[in-house]
């Protein structure tokens, strides 16, 4: 960008956009974004009570923060920021939000994460009806109240519970989301009823799920569902055979599928797989040390562009038919000893069965 046109767009933007730390003497009346960056910025600054069009709060650098600090960030943005939008308060000390949040009908984004001492949300959070990403990751929550599956304009979810189960996910409920995360959840036995509600959802990502034992069959009505990621689900076993005439005609979308460290994983979601066999693109596995046995159908795979096997020491070949796969640009293999040995381009007895794929890379 040219010197002149740089510092013509810092000073248009300075008017709505503004950093704020610890030396700010003056904010214009018209900004709209804030970010408060600066350890030393512990009380909220006494120039923001004069703003009235704040859409944007967000917080960073703030290991020095306090409740009172936050408390009196809340309250001000109830008070005089009615139309705010996205307000971020990662790692905030705060044990609760106040019911007074159910104020700002404009909020859209709310992001909590890591806020370790909040255990509950206040009986006034469905009132924000407008908001559609709400990141409760990393916190304390015991449960997810009703009040968040009341929210149906919400898009983006990470939540983080302490209980053995969800509740149950109702009719109309949570039809716009589209990308739903579960982070932590280290009680968590099962994913809640009524996932086949969520017909809008595109991504869902199960991290460290450590007592999660399977996956629903519900899933195979999730017909939008695009990438599907599951890390360290240490107990999870993800055998999904056909049991039904209507399973074998399975019209899914799955793009991408990532399973990563996990430690009693014996086969890979059949049902899943086998139903997205013309859009699936992309495969990882990686950290499954007791998957011994890729599935002689994994060549059925048409669109597969590429597959990565990362620390499966017990897999010992691919599967029959992996030169079919005229789609795969991408096949990586490390930490497999086995499969390096028998795929290597330097005296391979299979490495002619995989010499089609443009770049392939075995360490």
């Amino acid at each position: 960008m040219h010197d002149l046109v740089h510092d013509l767009a810092l000073d248009v933007s300075q008017r709505e956009c503004k950093i704020v730390n610890s030396k700010t003497k003056t904010v214009d009346e018209n900004v709209q974004h804030l970010l408060l960056c600066d350890e030393k910025l512990v009380e909220v600054p006494r120039v923001l009570e004069k703003l009235e069009k704040v859409q944007t709060v967000i917080i960073q650098d703030s290991s020095l923060r306090s409740k009172i600090f936050d408390k009196s960030l809340i309250n001000l943005c109830v008070s005089n920021f009615k139309y705010l939008r996205a307000l971020e308060l990662r790692d905030s000390p705060l044990t609760a939000l106040p019911n007074s949040i159910g104020t700002l009908k404009h909020l859209r984004e709310l992001d909590l994460a890591r806020s370790e001492d909040i255990c509950e949300l206040p009986r006034t959070f469905y009132k924000l009806y407008c908001l559609q990403s709400l990141n409760l990751g990393a916190t304390s929550l015991k449960q997810l109240p009703d009040s968040v599956q009341r929210l149906i304009e919400l898009r983006y979810l990470v939540i983080t519970i302490e209980a053995t189960h969800l509740k149950e996910i109702r009719a109309g409920c949570w039809t716009s989301l589209q990308y739903l995360e579960l982070y932590n959840c280290f009680e968590l036995e099962c994913l809640p009823e009524g996932m086949q509600y969520l017909k809008s959802l595109r991504t869902l990502i199960l991290t460290y799920c450590d007592s999660l034992v399977s996956l629903p069959r519900s899933l195979k009505l999730l017909t939008k569902l695009e990438h599907l990621v599951i890390n360290g689900c240490t107990k999870i076993n993800l055998e999904m055979e056909a049991e039904e005439e209507e399973d074998n005609d399975l019209q899914l979308s799955l793009k991408t599928l990532s399973l990563e460290s996990l430690s009693v994983l014996t086969a890979l979601p059949r049902l899943l797989l086998q139903g997205s066999s013309s859009t699936l693109q992309q495969l990882r596995i990686r950290g499954c040390p007791n998957l011994s046995i890729l599935p002689a159908w994994l060549p059925n795979l048409t669109s597969l562009q590429k597959l990565e096997i990362v620390n499966c020491r017990n897999l010992s070949a691919l599967p029959e038919g992996i030169d079919r796969l005229t789609n795969l640009r991408e096949l990586r293999i490390l930490g497999c000893p086995k499969l390096s040995k028998r795929y290597s381009e330097n005296g391979g007895e299979d490495w002619h069965k995989i010499a089609h794929i443009q770049k392939v890379d075995i360490y």
